[in-house]
């Protein structure tokens, strides 16, 4: 994984108008930011929704902010949080052009980006993959030596890896 400035690009976040890069990297609040983009018809992501809801739930606000970035309309992003685990971190859009997308370089969905406080950031992976979500939570609960949660259960079902 290599650090790179993260692209100063601006997202819709609903209720509030346009946000950048910067700013939500600031409103992280010195904890890294996990920007996870997806669309709403996208069945890999409707299989990594439900886990990423657990990271948050686990390391939300203390290790990490979470951040779904939906290439879709506010109205079918917020019916897919709540089909697909419930979810209840924050939600930005990026509607077409897809700009941050293409700043971001996402190719495929759903692409998890970590940025960091100090503005840099790294792409994690794209498609669904269960040990890179453990990795990930493994490292944030690491970061602040809180206890490791696992996010997927043993005997989970969920393939090892699927694309994007």
């Amino acid at each position: 994984m290599v650090s790179t400035r993260a692209p100063e690009t601006s997202f819709l976040a609903p209720g509030r108008g346009r946000v950048t890069t910067s700013d939500l990297v600031k409103e992280a609040a010195g904890l890294p930011l996990l920007l996870a983009f997806f669309k709403a018809t996208c069945p890999t992501c409707k299989l990594a929704w439900p886990y990423l809801q657990k990271l948050h739930a686990a390391y939300g606000g203390s290790a990490v902010r979470v951040a779904g970035v939906a290439q879709d309309d506010e109205e079918t992003a917020r019916a897919f949080y709540s089909e697909f685990g419930g979810a209840s971190f924050d939600l930005l859009l990026d509607p077409k052009p897809y700009a941050a997308s293409t700043a971001f370089g996402v190719e495929s969905v759903p692409h998890l980006v970590l940025a960091a406080p100090d503005g840099s950031h790294e792409v994690l992976f794209s498609g669904w993959s269960r040990e890179g979500l453990e990795a990930l939570g493994a490292r944030l609960a690491d970061s602040k030596r809180l206890p490791h949660t696992g996010l997927v259960a043993p005997g989970d079902p969920v393939p090892a890896f699927r694309p994007g």
